[in-house]
């Protein structure tokens, strides 16, 4: 009644999780429309101007990585991607703890190791253009290493508040 109980208060690392999440939400709503209308203008044009643009799919292409990059990461944290459960469902409490810590100590690792391959593609095609935009193509191979970092980011902060990334269809330990 008179204060709050301290293991219901949000630690720093959750909440900076939190921002980051909405953030990421933010972002990919609006990467999503900025494909859909770009998907939808080439149409427009192919079939009403007869004349589609040469920016449209490259756009759409690029933007579909990294939508698929970041909404990675922002599945990681509300636990959306594929999880096989047998072991997790076998093991008590304790047990399972061990399990999830070496699986997020994997995942960083691997986080870790995509992210250094990521930056030495990205930097290795720094000299190519896209062929409508004439922007580096670095800038799209970019998509793997920030994808990955953020993954990792999250997965650091989960651990740093207490608890795993989220498992078993959202539940959280």
């Amino acid at each position: 009644m008179g204060g709050e109980n301290p293991s219901r208060q949000v630690k720093p690392a959750e909440r900076l999780a939190q921002g980051i999440e909405r953030l990421l939400d933010a972002l990919l709503a609006v990467m999503l429309l900025v494909m859909v209308t770009a998907i939808f203008y080439q149409i427009f044009g192919r079939y009403v101007l007869g004349r589609a643009p040469s920016w449209g799919e490259e756009l759409a292409r690029y933007l579909m990585v990294y939508v698929t990059m970041l909404g990675s990461a922002v599945e990681l944290r509300s636990g959306g991607h594929l999880t096989v459960t047998t072991i997790a469902d076998i093991l008590g409490p304790k047990g399972l703890r061990v399990l999830l810590a070496v699986r997020d100590t994997a995942v960083a690792a691997t986080c870790g190791l995509l992210i250094k391959a990521g930056i030495d593609l990205a930097t290795m095609m720094h000299r190519q253009s896209s062929p409508a935009f004439e922007i580096p193509m670095s800038i799209p191979y970019a998509a793997q290493p920030v994808g990955f970092a953020l993954i990792l980011i999250l997965v650091l902060l989960a651990r740093l508040a207490g608890r795993p990334a989220r498992v078993m269809g959202g539940e959280a330990i």
